[in-house]
């Protein structure tokens, strides 16, 4: 189609309203609700010679993008009003439409209650058709003068094209999209898990939503829920609809269920407690309560330092410290611009909230990695959604320092992972409860001749690289051991151990080669003594790993344990090179 052409179809659909809104629905991975809908277009045109992605890029090319965009939103809006209640919508804009100041003006909020809409409930999914380096300075200003007005930024298609990790820096939005093309296939590629599981940590510690796209099979949906993403969409979840469409039942009910199961797996404790232990339950607030109310009550109670917002359903909204309080209400005018809204319209959005089975020492890290604003607030603890209590930043810390005492007096020096004393009472511990574990024993093969033929301090190496490979591959919060000499011990709350020991294999082999003389690393043996004295060879350095689960029924005792643990090392020993025998129970 010739050029001319197009452009004459494109101005036709913007001057005859040729658009159709579609909404897609991002549901919860955590209980599989619906969190929002993101809005898309469609044409209604016949014999339109355009795509939906292509109209798109010819607007930008014949200036006419705004007129589009606009068009594309208020279209959404009229078709949504009313209906959407407490639910998001997700409106695509182009980063140069809305550094425009006809968007500025034309998206007030006296536009949106024409549609009976709140700004709260808007998102702008910023495309990444723009690369903003070249407006870096304005956009900054733009973004944040949105967030004031209570509107919500997410970068979509992150991972792909300009969506990298410095427009995140850059632009700090509430939500990240992650691409389709990260998300397909993930539960076969490690190396997209790896990336994703990365990902959600440091959005944990930003206080930051991470929503994953294009789900199109159960598999993919089950790994997401299992790297912790907090909301999903894609064509399995449910397509894009006029109507405001809910997924399927069963789908809602398997994402409750491996939720349910991902969070079993997570609550065993770990041996100095879980989060849950050392909060209190503090005050709360409902989201339709008068701001001025909460914020009376404050001044009546001196000793209360935030007070956590939730809505009908006990599920956690936000947190109001005290200083928020202050400058909402202080001054000149903060009184009267405040005093008629409720608690929902002045909520701030970077709390961080963890569930209460997490680790002391792993809040502690996400605590400390807020920005400085905010690096001082209580931390809210959860039970799934719903609202458990709060930490304070001094009893979070008071008990990590009360840790690290305790661990380092066991710790082993040159490898730092807590030692015999610890590790004794960890499976104990798990004998005790009878919770899922797996516990993995691994035994350094060959060490001794390559102590005996490098010297100590290459020995020492070879301990480390144990020690750094079973860090590499351990990221659901496993407990790490160091037995002692060349025995290392991993405890985890779950039974996929598979693909943690092949990481570690994978790691240990690729940390091989800096350990050897080359000669010695391309025969794959080296000449050393032997108990006995004699000089013989022996082949490099392999790990021998004993796993024990109560997969299968539960483990008595300790006795039964140590029984059991013998028995699979031996049998692990007897195979040359790196090998994994499994007793389950």
């Amino acid at each position: 189609m010739m050029n001319s052409t197009k452009k004459q179809q494109l101005l036709q659909i913007i001057e005859e309203k040729r658009i159709t809104p579609v909404f897609q629905p991002i549901v919860s991975l955590t209980d599989g609700s619906v969190f929002g809908y993101e809005a898309l277009s469609r044409i209604n045109m016949e014999n339109c010679g355009i795509s939906v992605e292509e109209m798109f890029v010819l607007a930008q090319s014949y200036d006419v993008l705004w007129s589009l965009e606009y068009l594309c939103q208020k279209k959404a809006l009229k078709a949504v009003r009313r209906q959407l209640g407490n639910k998001k919508l997700f409106l695509n804009v182009d980063p140069c439409v809305i550094n425009d100041e006809k968007f500025k003006s034309g998206m007030t909020k006296n536009y949106l209650e024409r549609y009976h809409v709140s700004p709260d409930n808007i998102i702008f999914e910023l495309t990444e058709r723009t690369d903003l380096q070249t407006m870096e300075e304005t956009f900054q200003a733009t973004v944040e003068y949105y967030k004031k007005q209570h509107y919500n930024i997410a970068i979509d298609d992150f991972g792909n094209g300009y969506a990298g990790i410095n427009r995140v820096c850059f632009l700090c939005p509430q939500y990240i999209k992650i691409d389709i093309a990260i998300v397909r296939d993930i539960h076969k590629d490690a190396v997209k898990s790896s990336m994703v599981e990365s990902l959600v940590h440091f959005c944990q510690g930003a206080g930051i939503f991470l929503i994953a796209e294009g789900i199109e099979c159960s598999q993919e949906l089950d790994k997401l829920i299992e790297l912790g993403v907090d909301y999903g969409q894609g064509y399995y979840l449910g397509r894009p609809s006029p109507d405001l469409a809910f997924p399927k039942k069963s789908i809602s009910k398997n994402i409750q269920k491996k939720n349910e199961e991902r969070q079993k797996f997570q609550r065993t404790p770990s041996f100095f407690g879980d989060i849950g232990s050392i909060c209190h339950k503090g005050v709360v607030t409902r989201c339709d309560t008068q701001a001025v109310t909460t914020y009376e009550y404050m001044k009546k109670h001196p000793e209360i330092t935030e007070i956590c917002a939730v809505d009908e359903n006990n599920n956690v909204r936000g947190l109001l410290t005290r200083q928020f309080m202050d400058e909402c209400f202080g001054g000149r005018f903060g009184y009267n611009l405040n005093s008629r809204k409720n608690v929902a319209d002045i909520l701030p959005k970077q709390e961080l909230q963890v569930d209460r089975s997490m680790s002391i020492e792993t809040v502690a890290k996400l605590a400390l990695l807020r920005p400085q604003t905010t690096l001082y607030d209580a931390v809210i603890v959860c039970n799934g959604t719903r609202y458990y209590g709060v930490v304070t930043v001094k009893d979070l810390l008071q008990s990590a320092i009360t840790i690290q005492v305790e661990r380092a007096t066991d710790a082993n020096p040159l490898t730092h992972l807590p030692g015999n004393k610890v590790i004794q009472d960890k499976i104990e511990q798990c004998l005790k409860e009878q919770q899922p574990f797996s516990i993995m024993y691994l035994d350094l093969d060959n060490f001794k001749a390559y102590n005996d033929a490098y010297g100590f301090e290459n020995g020492d190496l070879m301990i480390q690289a144990v020690a750094k490979s079973m860090k590499d591959a351990c990221h659901r919060n496993e407990f790490l051991g160091h037995v002692g000499g060349d025995d290392f011990v991993i405890i985890a709350s779950h039974f996929e151990m598979q693909e943690i020991y092949e990481k570690i294999i994978v790691s240990f082999r690729s940390r091989l080669k800096d350990l050897y003389t080359p000669e010695d690393y391309a025969r794959k043996e080296i000449l050393s003594r032997n108990r006995h004295g004699i000089t013989e060879t022996f082949p490099l350095a392999s790990l021998s790993c004993a796993l024990i689960t109560n997969e299968k029924g539960p483990i008595r005792d300790v006795y039964e344990f140590s029984e059991k643990i013998a028995k699979v090392k031996k049998k692990s020993k007897q195979i040359p090179g790196d090998s994994l025998q499994k007793y389950a129970s």
